[in-house]
């Protein structure tokens, strides 16, 4: 198991509801700087140039992306998780400028009961989790509230004795991880704002219908392209689990395949010389519904 979720944390996030003009170039000038790197390289040798096209049901790519080209980068490599000390693979499409649609109908939608006033999120006061597929639909993201949207697909969870994408042989076809990222803040106590949601769409591939079939989400490789195709509707047996209320800011997401909002409430107690503290708890409502589209990655 890999925690790759972390890497979506740090510092593309801000506090306020909404990213007011200053504060949004802010986050554009750090991004943009992070952006800015170059792709992955092969060893010492020449970095290596990717080009990727999104189409699908539910996501549609209005462009091919080309990594180091308007603000998106194109990124694959082998980590090392910091918890267990495992190698995985990785591949990542990170876009900044609106390019993204989704078309997700809010009826398809099932999770966990709106039972708090912080499920809240830009252009919808509908109730969650429809409230997701409003806020999706609504315009073209990345959004200004959501500034910075990662597509990530890694071999963590899925079985996988692969730990290499370039290593794959052509036709060669393996279950794999999906995580996409919408972050528009860091949640803090004591709250200086009402705050939206983060989301974080997650799901580990498996092979749904047995053995000889296609798992629901997989890559493969033929000749310089994977192509990632994702076909779930987030009910992987292995990943069920509740998410349960934590003191901790880190994503469960490795317990339940589901789309994953994120929140804090503020308990305040009593500190030393009268001082105000707080309790911080971070809650996870999650939500599910058939998702579907394909990201090819052209190696160029």
């Amino acid at each position: 198991m890999c925690n790759d979720y972390l890497d979506f944390k740090g510092g593309f996030m801000t506090k306020h509801r909404t990213l007011k003009a200053v504060g949004f170039f802010v986050v554009l000038a750090v991004i943009g700087a992070f952006l800015a790197l170059p792709d992955s390289h092969a060893g010492a040798g020449k970095p290596i140039r990717w080009k990727a096209t999104v189409t699908g049901v539910n996501l549609i790519g209005l462009a091919d992306f080309t990594g180091g080209v308007d603000n998106v980068n194109i990124n694959n490599g082998v980590l090392t998780d910091p918890n267990t000390g495992s190698l995985y693979g990785y591949i990542e499409l990170r876009v900044l400028n609106p390019s993204f649609r989704y078309f997700m109908d809010p009826s398809a939608f099932s999770g966990s009961p709106d039972d708090h006033p912080l499920y809240e999120l830009p252009y919808t006061s509908t109730p969650w989790p429809s409230c997701i597929a409003y806020f999706l639909n609504s315009y073209d993201q990345p959004t200004e509230e959501y500034p910075y949207i990662l597509l990530r697909f890694t071999t963590c969870g899925c079985g996988n004795t692969i730990t290499d994408f370039m290593k794959m042989t052509d036709g060669q076809m393996i279950p794999v991880r999906m995580s996409i990222g919408f972050y528009s803040h860091v949640w803090g106590c004591p709250a200086s704002s009402n705050t939206f949601l983060n989301l974080d769409i997650n799901a580990h591939g498996w092979y749904k219908q047995g053995t000889g079939s296609d798992p629901d989400i997989y890559i493969q490789k033929v000749g310089n392209v994977w192509m990632v195709s994702v076909n779930t509707v987030f009910d992987n047996p292995a990943y069920q689990e509740p998410l349960p209320d934590s003191a901790s800011a880190n994503w469960p997401v490795t317990l339940r395949d589901s789309i994953i909002g994120q929140y804090a409430t503020c308990d305040p107690v009593p500190g030393r010389k009268g001082k105000t503290t707080y309790i911080t708890t971070y809650h996870y409502p999650w939500a599910k519904a058939p998702l579907n589209f394909k990201i090819v990655f052209t190696k160029l």
